[in-house]
């Protein structure tokens, strides 16, 4: 009998669960051939690889080098695309409702869901098995002005119209130029550091701002702050921590402690928080993220057959929780896919006494306990940063190597 998987969300992990099924479903030996029907829904046209997105402003990728056509991966993998947005889930007629086609290739917030421009006719897709991959979303904390007033790299469409707005400041090239960063996270370095890049030879202003006491404040090390701080103000970023930005007018932030900043452009990289369609769906959660079982299944009882990966996940075990990055997301959709086929099979039925096995229980590695990765800092530098150790050699070509080597999937 044929069953439909239905993979809601393409990002890394909703990539990655559609990918594996593919794999496991394949005859093995003795086994045949899983009859599986993978269906691939997002409102974007493209994959965005985002580690990469801040380098659009300096101008060192484009759009085109680092997106690629969700129809042709599908197509490549045998399963089916659908580029619709996903509004609603009913579980229990199983059927996912989209709301037809939506924006353009590159535009939107979310995965799977979003706001946008022109509707087509919806559809309800039935499914057998659900993957839920719907990732984060900008936040702005409430506070007013900031959405209206501010630009961000955290899509594709944000990246690229940023660094539209960065060229048009430039062109005017009468004054220095001030920009400022709200957010001094990962992304807000990664942003720094491409801007002074691309204010090279320019007289500008750049200035990173962080609530926290200190840059990189989801890191566990002061060392390694210490360390990017060090070098982003070498290159004449000026950081300032313990700034809370409490609203945004025209040119202008004002913080908590009655202070303001004037500005040419402002870029929001201040926090994430769970993609909307969550707010709609009446599923167990913590602290608005998605909570799952030890396999990834999302928790509660009350649905069936539904997984859940990446960002979108709150995901504990041991006291150690997934953090909210590439590799946790790539691991959870391996993990997730590799346990419908068990599901499919028959397997996880009763464990090893009903003559299967187990459904494979999930264990983090890339925690927000432990945190991994790479942080480009400009300049052609990074560090990585791995079991609390920062490390600077080869970095950068590391990190860029990883990324060649990821988007050659979908050539």
């Amino acid at each position: 009998m044929r069953v439909r998987v239905v993979v809601v969300g393409c990002g890394f992990g909703g990539v990655e669960v559609a990918g594996e099924l593919r794999k496991r479903a394949a005859a093995r030996g003795k086994r045949k051939e899983l009859e599986l029907e993978v269906l691939m829904l997002d409102r974007r046209a493209r994959f965005e690889y985002l580690a990469a997105l801040p380098e659009i402003l300096s101008g060192k990728v484009t759009g085109g080098e680092i997106s690629a056509d969700l129809s042709r991966f599908a197509a490549k993998i045998g399963a089916e695309f659908v580029n619709e947005e996903v509004v609603n889930i009913n579980f229990a007629a199983k059927t996912v409702e989209t709301k037809g086609k939506r924006a353009e290739a590159g535009e939107g917030v979310g995965e799977g869901v979003g706001e946008g421009v022109g509707e087509g006719v919806g559809r309800q897709i039935p499914y057998d098995f659900l993957v839920l991959s719907v990732g984060a979303e900008q936040t702005f904390f409430g506070i007013p002005g900031a959405e209206e007033r501010s630009h961000s790299v955290n899509s594709l469409k944000g990246a690229v119209e940023t660094k539209n707005a960065l060229d048009r400041l430039k062109l005017k090239g009468s004054k220095k130029v001030r920009v400022v960063v709200v957010g001094a996270g990962l992304t807000g370095v990664e942003v720094a550091g491409e801007l002074v890049d691309y204010f090279e030879g320019v007289a500008a202003e750049i200035f990173l701002v962080e609530a926290a006491p200190r840059i990189l404040p989801a890191f566990p090390s002061a060392n390694l702050a210490r360390r990017v701080a060090k070098f982003l103000s070498g290159r004449g970023v000026e950081i300032l921590t313990g700034e809370e930005a409490q609203e945004v007018s025209e040119k202008e932030v004002t913080f908590r402690d009655g202070s303001k900043r004037h500005y040419d452009l402002l870029l929001w990289t201040a926090g994430v928080k769970p993609n909307r369609l969550l707010e709609r769906l009446e599923l167990q959660k913590e602290k608005g993220w998605l909570k799952v079982d030890s396999c990834l299944r999302v928790a509660g009882g009350r649905v069936k057959n539904v997984f859940a990966v990446g960002d979108a996940v709150w995901f504990e075990r041991g006291g150690l929780r997934s953090g909210q990055n590439v590799e946790e997301a790539e691991r959870q959709g391996r993990v997730a896919a590799a346990n419908i086929v068990r599901a499919v099979r028959g397997r996880g039925k009763g464990g090893r006494k009903g003559g299967g096995e187990k459904l494979k229980p999930y264990k983090p590695k890339n925690t927000t306990q432990n945190p991994r990765a790479f942080i480009s800092l400009g300049g052609d530098k990074a560090v990585i940063f791995f079991r609390g150790l920062a490390f600077g050699v080869v970095a950068y070509r590391l990190k860029k190597f990883v990324e060649r080597r990821y988007l050659r999937r979908f050539k």
